[in-house]
C-alpha cells in the first residue's frame, strides 16, 4: 500500500529470495527457507542501482542486506506478541517459528537489529495492533511526511501481564 502511494516499488526480502533462488538452505524445524545474505546483497545492490523510484523494502532481515547509505527512514511494525501468536499459529506456522517470532517481538529484536544498522535517527517504530492496515499506513505516511514524530521505544511488551503469560511467569 505505501509503494502505491508513493510511486515506489514493493520488494518482498523472502519472496525475492525465494523467486531468485537465492536460498542456501531450509531450516524443517522451523518451516522456512534460509537466504543467502551475501548474494541478497548483491541482488540489492543491482535493484538500487536501477532508479526504478523508491523502493519499499519489507523482510526482517533487510538491516543485515540493505547498506545502511541507501536507506531514507526504516519503520519497523511492531505488534503484540500475544496477538503475533495467535495469528502466526492460525496461519499454520510451525511451533518453533511461532516461538521465535514471539520472543523477538518480546526483545524489541528488529528494531535492535535496524538501529544497529541504521542509526536511531532513520528507524521509527509503529505498533500495528488492534489496527486496520489503512490506519497504520495513515501513520507510516504522517512519519514519513514529518506529520508525526519518528519514535522508538514504542512499546514495552515485557511490562505487560499478557507477556507474563506467554512466559510463564
Amino acid at each position: 500500500m505505501l509503494a502505491e502511494l508513493t510511486g515506489g516499488v514493493h520488494v518482498d526480502l523472502s519472496e525475492l529470495a525465494e523467486r531468485r533462488g537465492i536460498i542456501s538452505g531450509y531450516d524443517e524445524s522451523r518451516g522456512t527457507s534460509i537466504v543467502d545474505l551475501e548474494l541478497m546483497r548483491k541482488e540489492l545492490a543491482i535493484l538500487l542501482e536501477g532508479g526504478e523510484g523508491p523502493l519499499i523494502l519489507d523482510g526482517h532481515f533487510a538491516p543485515e542486506v540493505v547498506p545502511p547509505e541507501a536507506v531514507f527512514l526504516a519503520l519497523v511494525l511492531r505488534r503484540a506478541p500475544w496477538i503475533l501468536r495467535g495469528e502466526l499459529a492460525a496461519r499454520g506456522f510451525p511451533e518453533e517459528k511461532v516461538r521465535e517470532n514471539v520472543e523477538a517481538e518480546l526483545l524489541d529484536v528488529c528494531l535492535v537489529d535496524a538501529v544497529d544498522s541504521l542509526g536511531r535517527e532513520r528507524v521509527c517504530e509503529v505498533d500495528t495492533t488492534g489496527k486496520t492496515p489503512g490506519e497504520v499506513l495513515d501513520e507510516a505516511v504522517s512519519i514519513i511526511q514529518g506529520g508525526r514524530p519518528c519514535r522508538r521505544g514504542l512499546v514495552d511488551w515485557l511490562g505487560r501481564d499478557e507477556s507474563r503469560a506467554l512466559l510463564g511467569a
